[in-house]
């Protein structure tokens, strides 16, 4: 795991130096900590640099950024490619080959002058993001992996081509005349909490889609697809299983998967919250060691929020090496002072506090960890694909007499009374906040807008905050023809595996390992399961009233029910209260009517009456106001 940045241009630059490189390394000595490489080509029309978090083949031979044999490509690469060893079995059958060391970056640059980079990423099983340069045909190339585990950023500056994994590699050589802020972008994160691919926050970076390499040669621009949710769905072909043979086949495809992602010259273990996803991952690991697995949990002393307890029982029926640590909200609170940095996009996912803290202190013991992550998205695991359905049916079945009743009714009463009437008579918090929602999606009438909107969005009329800006929908790369052929459950689950999955919780989990030199490893997104999961009819994924079905008779195998079958909690925090409380002093810094004017991004008077609404008790608008919240103190750090 690591980190890398670099420049090109057409013709040879002054900007491209030993210190403009190596200050935009620096900027990422978090992603990797053990070493650092810089490499100008002859011309002078690229440089690179690579910072290396050591994970395989600790020596030097694992130094980057790396030439092939045949001195012909360069490298400067973020990730591990699982199957790396069957790679370099299959390129030594096509002849005699000298190896330097055994690292998986020798064994891409190896299989890229073998077989092509086209060829080498449809083989490579792994997460991954690189830049790649073709000293002969004077090429350079950014890849990034299938789901979109690893970042990377992209675009044209002042002229120049400039990519890295992180934001602040660019920022670090490109004063802030040189960037702007790209209000749509700004809509889609004051909306959802997110940015989704190919946008960034500034107009002149975008992020590489997941499954695509971009090519860049004299003036010539050309992206191309290697693998696509899209590209799996639009074969329409289902899988005939049985739910036992179904059931069967994922736990040969999470073994095999594990056994590549289990490979490590570095401590390894994994996260267990306790949960279905993180429990099935442990329990299939230790299923596969000779010793027991390092298992890590974060507990909270709020009870309402406190899973540790029983991540414990699961490990000490599985016979884990388990550590865990409990949390205070001072901890949290403290976190949310430094948690820009370890963002470099503004980010508003609140879980992004715990998970931080947790690798923090799983890096204490070990370099890579392993998590359960994917599985909701895959085996259709969220409360909310039920709810919308639930919600989609009422709504279809209402007259339109009845919705006009609705919003006669929603007119008349303030939200803030329906709240009040709500908390004093039926004991129903926030029923105003809830009744508004539901009158706002009287008009839709499109399943896939009604989705984003009903339960993907911490606010949805955006024109009203953000200043210049648009609805904040994202726009994502799934065929209109494909979406109309699936059933809505699908629908769902593959808007977020473009959208949410990546640019949300792939993010989460990236930024927050990396900010502490961990690297985090995400079994379940292995494309061979993705497209056993693309390939699932819904009623074994939802089978005998279950979400996650498959998922959880894998895990029944090894770990008995009672230990499972409980409410999730999952990684939340009561941003309500502490924005009322504990929060209070550092979000009235950032809420001020002279900075957000000034800023010119915002509307001031809107947000300072949702900020006073809020802190009243009126309303409820913890969620958007952290979007908000999180997006002013980036832009404070970079005032």
């Amino acid at each position: 795991m690591c980190g890398f940045a670099g420049i090109w241009t057409n013709t040879s630059s002054d900007i491209i130096n030993n210190n403009n490189l190596t200050l935009m390394g620096s900027k990422i000595s978090n992603r990797g900590p053990d070493d650092e490489g810089v490499w100008i080509n002859a011309k002078g029309t690229l440089g690179l640099v690579h910072r290396r978090l050591a994970i395989v083949d600790l020596s030097s031979a694992g130094h980057q950024p790396m030439l092939s044999a045949s001195k012909r490509w360069v490298i400067a690469f973020n990730g591990e490619i699982y199957n790396h060893l069957s790679i370099r079995k299959e390129i030594e059958s096509q002849g005699v080959v000298q190896w330097k060391g055994h690292s998986d970056t020798e064994t891409l640059l190896a299989s890229i002058e073998c077989f092509g980079l086209s060829e080498t990423l449809k083989k490579s099983v792994g997460m991954f993001a690189f830049a790649l340069w073709d000293n002969q045909e004077e090429t350079l190339y950014l890849a990034r992996d299938r789901m979109g585990e690893k970042p990377l950023y992209y675009g044209q500056v002042n002229g120049q081509v400039v990519f890295g994994s992180e934001l602040t590699c660019i920022e670090a050589i490109y004063d802030q005349s040189s960037l702007s802020v790209d209000r749509s972008a700004l809509s889609q994160l004051v909306r959802q909490g997110f940015i989704v691919a190919p946008l960034s926050i500034y107009n002149e970076i975008k992020k590489l889609e997941p499954g695509k390499f971009i090519s860049f040669k004299n003036k010539e621009v050309n992206i191309e697809n290697y693998w696509s949710v899209n590209s799996v769905l639009h074969e329409n072909q289902l899988l005939e299983f049985s739910e036992e043979e179904a059931i069967t086949q994922l736990e040969s495809l999470i073994k095999q998967s594990l056994s590549g992602q289990m490979l490590a010259d570095v401590p390894l273990g994994a996260f267990l919250s306790g949960g279905v996803d993180s429990s099935v991952i442990v329990a299939l690991m230790q299923d596969l060691s000779d010793k027991p697995i390092k298992t890590y949990s974060i507990g909270f002393t709020d009870e309402k929020y406190n899973e540790a307890v029983y991540a414990a029982e699961v490990a000490k029926h599985l016979g884990t090496d388990h550590t865990e640590l409990y949390i205070s909200e001072k901890d949290i609170l403290d976190t949310v002072k430094i948690i820009t940095d370890v963002f470099s996009e503004p980010f508003g996912d609140s879980s992004q506090l715990p998970m931080y803290l947790v690798c923090k202190m799983a890096k204490k013991h070990v370099t890579v960890c392993l998590s359960g992550d994917g599985g909701d998205e895959l085996f259709w695991g969220y409360s909310r694909y039920q709810q919308t359905l639930k919600a989609w049916s009422k709504l279809n079945g209402m007259s339109n007499f009845t919705k006009g009743a609705l919003k006669v009714i929603g007119k008349a009463l303030p939200i803030r009374v329906l709240n009040n009437i709500g908390s004093l008579a039926i004991n129903q918090k926030l029923l105003g906040d809830k009744l508004a929602k539901a009158l706002e999606l009287l008009t839709v009438d499109e399943y896939i807008l009604f989705y984003q909107s009903f339960l993907m969005a911490s606010y949805r009329d955006v024109g009203q905050l953000v200043l210049s800006g648009d609805d904040g929908i994202p726009k994502f790369m799934l065929d209109a023809d494909v979406i109309k052929a699936l059933p809505k459950e699908d629908v769902m689950t593959s808007i977020d595996m473009v959208t949410y999955l990546p640019d949300d919780i792939l993010c989460k989990v990236d930024r927050a390992a990396m900010g502490v030199s961990l690297e985090g490893r995400i079994p379940l997104l292995d494309h061979r399961i993705v497209e056993f999961a693309l390939k699932l009819p819904h009623k074994i994924k939802y089978s005998q009233n279950q979400t996650k079905h498959p998922l959880r008779e894998v895990l029944y195998k090894y770990v008995p029910k009672n230990l499972i079958e409980r409410p999730k909690k999952g990684f939340s925090v009561p941003l309500g209260d502490w924005l009322r409380r504990e929060l209070k002093e550092w979000a009235e810094n950032l809420l001020t009517h002279e900075k957000l004017n000034n800023d010119g991004y915002l509307n001031s008077k809107q947000v300072m009456l949702m900020w006073k609404e809020h802190l009243t008790g009126k309303r409820n608008w913890a969620a958007v106001l952290w979007n908000i919240l999180m997006f002013q103190a980036w832009l404070e750090k970079r005032r």
